[in-house]
C-alpha cells in the first residue's frame, strides 16, 4: 500500500509555505499576472533548467543563485519573458529579486527569479516593482491566484499535491501549453515540501523527476528560453524522509503537472501517448518516440482522425535510431497497421480510424531490435494552434 495519498492545493500544501497572486498590468487582458512563493525559514533548493542558447535573463540569475542550494522566496511574472534583453535584461532581473527579497525582509541571496511571456521585451519595471509589493502583503495560505498567475496560453491551472504517512507533504503548480519541448517550453514548475531534505538529495531526486517527467512531453517541438522546475524543501515537519520518498514525491507530482501541460496543450484536441518498444536503449526508445512525437505530419493526422501510419514510420526512419524495417510494427488508435514488416490489410484502417475518435489515443511501435522502452506525451495539431500563435499576445 503507497504511503502517499492526494490532496487539495499547490505550493502551500506544506507547512509553512505562504503565496499570493496579483494583477501588476504585465498582461494585456489584465489578469493576475505576477507571483510570490515565500517559506517561512530559509529552505534546501534545488532547479532545473533550459538548455536554450539564448536562455532568458531569469534563468541565468536562478542559476547561479541555487549553487549555495538554498533559498528563502520565488518571484514570478508572466506576460514578458524577459528573454533575449540583454545586459539591461539581467539588471531587470536581479531587482525583481532585490525588490522581492526586500519585501518579506529576507537576504537577496535567498530570491529566486522567473518570467514567463512575450521573448524581446524589457519588463515595466515600475508595474513589476507595484506588485511585487502588493504581492507581499497578499501572502496567505490560498495558493490559487499565485497558480492563475503565472499562466500564459494556458486555459487553466495546475497543480498538484499529495501527504505522506509520516507526516510530511510535497505540492506543486506549472504552467504551460504551448512552446512545450522541454530540454532539462514555455515552461515553468515550482514545487514545495515541508520535508527535512539535504539540497543534494533534492537535486538528485528532482533531477530524475524532470527526466521521466517534464522532459517526456512535446506540444510542438519548440524548446523554451524560459524553461524552469524549482523545488524549494524547508523543513517544517521535522520529518526526514528517505531519498526514495523524496523521489517518489517528486516524481508523482511532476508526472500530474506534466500531464496537465498535456492535456491543456494550445488548441489541442487529442491527448496523445507515443510509445516505443524493442529499442536497443531507453534512450534510442524516447528519441524515436519524440520523433513521431514532433512530426507535424504525424500531429496533423491525428487532428483528422486518419490513420495514415506511413507517417509514424517515415518519422521513425528519420532518426538514427537502431530501425529494421523489416521486423518494424506499428499500431495506431489500439490498431495493428504495419506488423513486422508488412501492411496490414483487411479493415484495420477503418478500426483504426474509429480508435482516433477518442481523446486519449495512442502510437505504439515495436522496433524489435532489442529490449528498451519509452514513450512520449503529446497532441495534434489543430486550426486552434494556428490561430493562437498567428498573433501571441499574452
Amino acid at each position: 500500500m503507497s504511503p502517499f495519498t492526494d490532496i487539495p492545493g499547490a505550493v502551500c500544501a506544506a507547512t509553512g509555505f505562504r503565496a499570493a497572486g496579483v494583477a501588476a498590468g504585465l498582461k494585456r487582458s489584465g489578469g493576475l499576472d505576477l507571483a510570490l512563493i515565500v517559506s517561512d525559514t530559509p529552505a534546501s533548493a534545488a532547479g532545473v533548467f533550459t538548455a536554450h542558447r539564448a536562455a532568458a535573463a531569469p534563468v541565468h540569475v536562478s542559476r547561479e543563485r541555487l549553487a549555495g542550494g538554498v533559498a528563502q522566496v520565488i518571484v514570478v511574472n508572466a506576460g514578458c519573458a524577459n528573454a533575449v534583453t540583454g545586459a539591461r535584461g539581467r539588471r531587470d532581473a536581479e531587482a525583481m529579486a532585490a525588490e522581492a527579497a526586500a519585501a518579506i525582509g529576507v537576504d537577496p541571496g535567498l530570491a529566486l527569479v522567473c518570467s514567463t511571456g512575450k521573448i524581446g521585451n524589457f519588463l515595466p519595471m515600475d508595474r513589476v516593482s507595484l506588485g511585487i509589493a502588493e504581492a507581499a502583503g497578499r501572502l496567505g495560505t490560498d495558493d490559487l491566484s499565485a497558480a492563475d498567475a503565472i499562466l500564459t496560453t494556458d486555459t487553466r491551472r495546475k497543480t498538484a499535491a499529495l501527504s505522506h504517512d509520516a507526516g510530511w507533504r510535497l505540492g506543486g503548480m506549472a504552467k504551460g501549453a504551448g512552446m512545450i519541448s522541454p530540454d532539462m517550453a514555455t515552461m515553468l514548475a515550482f514545487i514545495t515540501t515541508d520535508a527535512v531534505v539535504a539540497p543534494d538529495v533534492l537535486q538528485k531526486a528532482l533531477t530524475a523527476a524532470v527526466n521521466d517527467s517534464f522532459n517526456a512531453i512535446t506540444v510542438d517541438g519548440e524548446c523554451s528560453t524560459n524553461d524552469t522546475v524549482l523545488v524549494l524543501a524547508n523543513g517544517a515537519s521535522g520529518v526526514t524522509p528517505s531519498a526514495d520518498d523524496v523521489a517518489a514525491a517528486l516524481g508523482s507530482v511532476c508526472t500530474s503537472l506534466a500531464r496537465a501541460i498535456v492535456a491543456d496543450g494550445e488548441g489541442a484536441t487529442k491527448f496523445v501517448r507515443v510509445s516505443v518498444s524493442g529499442a536497443r536503449t531507453p534512450e534510442e526508445a524516447r528519441r524515436a518516440a519524440r520523433s513521431v512525437a514532433e512530426s507535424p505530419l504525424v500531429k496533423c493526422a491525428l487532428f483528422g482522425e486518419d490513420a495514415n501510419w506511413g507517417r509514424v514510420a517515415a518519422a521513425l526512419g528519420k532518426t538514427d535510431v537502431g530501425l529494421d524495417l523489416d521486423v518494424l510494427s506499428i499500431a495506431m488508435g489500439g490498431v495493428t497497421l504495419f506488423d513486422r514488416g508488412q501492411p496490414v490489410d483487411g479493415d484495420a484502417e477503418a478500426r483504426a480510424h474509429e480508435g482516433l475518435t477518442a481523446h486519449e489515443i495512442s502510437i505504439d511501435c515495436d522496433l524489435a531490435v532489442g529490449d528498451a522502452s519509452g514513450e512520449i506525451l503529446t497532441t495534434d495539431f489543430s486550426h486552434g494552434y494556428v490561430d493562437i500563435n498567428a498573433e501571441y499576445e499574452p
